[in-house]
């Protein structure tokens, strides 16, 4: 897989702030989610739409995924952060689970690379696009590093998503991605999605 190459232009702030709307709340994920997130990762329909195509067996494993999260590379102010918020559904009563989805930027090396998920009963009402919409104007926000080589006109956000998986396609397309190119992983066939700097 060639994921394209870019430079790591923003600022990461520590902690991270909430972000909200008339229906959802995202805010940072903490190691509390893992039992509800082990709930979304553990549903086979879930989990044939990622990698790894298993659903979560344990919340060790959730906890093991969550921490892959954290940004391992680039520069000293990114390492150790993450851009990873839970989904939290308002319309759910505060004295049962909220939570009903994530949505983080997976990686920053070779570029920035999104991914989300919902639980099955939340997919159709449009939470997973206002969710990726909501994320990335914060991610457009965030402060830039001063770099000599930084051309701010072809900054871009990616994503990877099956060439079947037609509901995050629809996410993407409505987000104002564009299909990059495709490849093939295994006996997956892909597409990669980008969307500019606006």
């Amino acid at each position: 897989m060639e994921l394209p190459s870019q430079p790591i232009y923003v600022m990461i702030p520590s902690p991270n702030e909430s972000i909200e709307s008339d229906r959802l709340l995202l805010r940072p994920i903490c190691d509390t989610d893992a039992v509800a997130l082990l709930a979304i990762r553990s549903r086979p329909e879930v989990a044939k739409t990622n990698y790894p195509k298993e659903p979560f067996k344990s919340v060790e494993q959730t906890r093991e995924w969550m921490s892959s999260k954290v940004f391992l590379e680039g520069p000293a102010d990114i390492i150790g952060r993450s851009f990873n918020f839970a989904i939290l559904d308002k319309s759910i009563p505060e004295s049962q689970e909220q939570l009903i989805g994530y949505v983080s930027v997976n990686t920053l090396d070779p570029c920035p690379e999104i991914g989300y998920s919902l639980l099955p009963e939340s997919w159709g009402k449009g939470y997973a696009t206002e969710a990726v919409g909501m994320m990335l104007k914060k991610w457009w926000d965030l402060p830039r590093r001063n770099m000599v080589e930084f051309n701010e006109s072809e900054e871009k956000i990616y994503a990877i998503c099956e060439k079947g998986n037609i509901g995050s396609s629809t996410v993407l397309r409505k987000c104002g991605f564009q299909v990059l190119s495709d490849f093939c992983f295994g006996s997956d066939e892909l597409f990669i999605w980008a969307l500019k700097k606006p």
